[in-house]
């Protein structure tokens, strides 16, 4: 009885002309999808949570910047960006944004100022929180940093991505996703176990850059500062 030997053979030359061997014989996590699509995959699972914690290094005009960022789908966040020309927390609740910056990051932004006006608005300003509405012009940069899909974007052009090996990130296990750049080499992780949450994100290269993904789900504290700490920004004329 030789005709299933014969046929499984027929059938996997078949899948190997039409689709590649690898195609035909694939295993592990994914095995059904191909690496841009695990990305993609990853991204929408990102996108689907009702909140995350995005937090690592970025560079911003070719300056490098730490950040840890609690966001919500709702628009609400919390968290701290720091950098070589100061720091500063920031807190989106409602239709407001609230910002504690320290006198580098308003020296920094005041430099076109005469000192004396500078020196002014740096003594009233730095260390307390600036409320302004996030509507604002002024405000609308910051806010942006609160809105989970303008903080995806940079993850939607996933063509090209390569599966490599299965590895952990903080105990989870991850597939490995890569992609060639001019720049440099893309990292993904995604996680295998549960759903397909991006776990980290990395790029290496002249301007290298690593943030992770976490706190899914978990309620952002975004509750708005109150009392003399506060200075509201239609006030200031």
């Amino acid at each position: 009885m030789r005709t299933a030997p014969r046929f499984a053979a027929t059938a996997a030359l078949a899948c190997a002309a039409a689709l590649g061997l690898t195609g035909c014989f694939a295993s592990g996590p994914y095995a059904d999808l191909s690496g841009s699509e695990v990305a993609d995959k990853s991204v929408d699972a990102l996108r689907g949570a009702s909140s995350l914690t995005v937090s690592g290094k970025v560079w911003d005009a070719g300056k490098p910047l730490e950040l840890s960022m609690a966001v919500s789908k709702a628009g609400d966040c919390r968290g701290t960006i720091a950098g070589q020309e100061g720091s500063f927390e920031l807190i989106r609740n409602g239709e407001f944004v609230y910002i504690k910056a320290d006198e580098p990051f308003y020296r920094s932004q005041m430099k076109d100022l005469p000192k004396a006006e500078a020196d002014g608005a740096v003594k009233m300003l730095a260390g307390h929180w600036l409320k302004s509405k996030a509507s604002d012009a002024d405000s609308k940069e910051l806010a942006s940093l609160c809105d989970l899909d303008e903080l995806l974007k940079d993850f939607d052009d996933s063509k090209g991505a390569e599966k490599g090996e299965v590895t952990s990130v903080d105990g989870q296990k991850a597939l490995t996703l890569t992609t060639k750049t001019d720049e440099g080499t893309e990292t993904l992780l995604v996680a295998t176990e549960g759903k397909p949450y991006l776990l980290k994100a990395g790029v290496t290269g002249k301007e290298p850059a690593e943030i992770s993904f976490t706190g899914f789900d978990q309620p952002v504290q975004a509750e708005a500062p109150a009392g003399k700490d506060v200075i509201d920004a239609d006030q200031l004329g």
